[in-house]
């Protein structure tokens, strides 16, 4: 089990196509060194070993999804990318990226990406749930390039939520601007989708 465990890490950390060759031989070695412990029998130590590497690679797949969003439009400013990796907090794990936007106007827009975590099956539920297709203050379903999305419409504040090939959940929160359900779906429609999929196949 310990040496399956092991090979699904590795395949993982190919999949990302790791950008450092120092992080790759990191991992590498702590794997290595994880199998090492295990074939001695010291199960507790190759555990650690491996759960580290692991935290290493979820925190680079959660550095390399800030590779999706998009540039701050004209009249906007973006932020620094935030991401973020873990085994709890606010989405019960799993990993996340996040920008935020502002323009002139206290006008602001935050962009967040989440995979991997619990969350991602409550959403499913939710989107597949029929009261949503009827609007109301839960919001409506639109469409959103071949996906399901959830719209809820405040007039200046808005959420906009799609499931990205039922592996993704795609948040787009506007507040304090004109038209900001319409404002949330034009900076859902500027997220690099391709990239995004690639990222998280």
């Amino acid at each position: 089990m310990m040496k399956r465990a092991i090979a699904v890490f590795a395949a993982l950390a190919l999949s990302m196509g790791l950008a450092s060759a120092a992080l790759a031989d990191q991992i590498s070695d702590q794997l290595n060194q994880g199998v090492k412990l295990y074939q001695e029998g010291k199960v507790s130590q190759a555990i650690r070993e491996i759960e580290f590497a692991l935290a290493q690679m979820m925190q680079k797949k959660a550095d390399m999804l800030g590779q999706v969003f998009p540039e701050a439009p004209a009249g906007w400013t973006a932020a620094e990318i935030e991401s973020k990796s873990g085994s709890g907090g606010m989405f019960g794990g799993g990993v996340s990226a996040t920008r935020r936007y502002k323009n002139g106007e206290r006008g602001q827009v935050k962009i967040q990406v989440i995979s991997d975590s619990p969350l991602i099956q409550s959403m499913g539920m939710m989107l597949n749930n029929p009261m949503f297709t009827q609007g109301g203050k839960q919001g409506k379903l639109v469409p959103f390039k071949g996906n399901k999305a959830l719209l809820k419409d405040r007039g200046d504040r808005a959420e906009f939520q799609s499931l990205i090939d039922n592996k993704v959940l795609l948040q787009v929160d506007a507040s304090r601007v004109k038209n900001a359900a319409q404002v949330a779906q034009e900076f859902a429609d500027k997220v690099n989708m391709e990239k995004l999929k690639e990222l998280t196949r």
